[in-house]
């Protein structure tokens, strides 16, 4: 994966430092063009693994459609922690995993990484939901990266 110094006033992050980083509970926010061509975004638990985002969204939806319509995304995560801003972005593609497994895999995946565990109340009724979602895989072009 390349990975290009988004800001002139801080330093790029490192494959390792990217990859803690996005471990961390932090949203993704999904860019996309809805069918009037205006930009809409959606921030989203994701998953990062083998330099790919996996997230979850419900067959239904409109960020589904939109995905189907036109697989071109541009997401962003990112923080600053006492004053000093960290994060990732980058242009890529989304393609529609229609498996209710591995949607189920992904979810239990993000409650442990949000939520802390696939146990709670609210972890089981959301890995129970997963079945009516879709995996949203973004493969990125590129890894724009900053730290302070």
């Amino acid at each position: 994966m390349r990975i290009i110094r988004a800001d002139p006033w801080w330093r790029s992050m490192s494959m390792e430092e990217v990859e803690e980083f996005l471990k961390r509970p932090l949203l993704l926010r999904l860019a996309m063009v809805d069918v009037d061509l205006y930009p809409m975004v959606h921030p989203l638990w994701f998953v990062y693994r083998g330099g790919v985002f996996y997230l979850e969204v419900h067959r239904a939806s409109k960020k589904a459609r939109l995905l189907t319509a036109n697989n071109r995304v541009y997401f962003l995560v990112d923080e600053v922690v006492d004053g000093r801003p960290r994060g990732v972005r980058g242009k890529g593609n989304a393609s529609i995993i229609d498996d209710v497994e591995l949607a189920r895999g992904i979810m239990v995946e993000q409650v442990t990484k949000y939520l802390g565990s696939a146990d709670k109340q609210l972890s089981r009724r959301l890995i129970d939901s997963s079945r009516d979602n879709i995996v949203v895989k973004v493969e990125p072009l590129a890894l724009a990266t900053w730290i302070a």
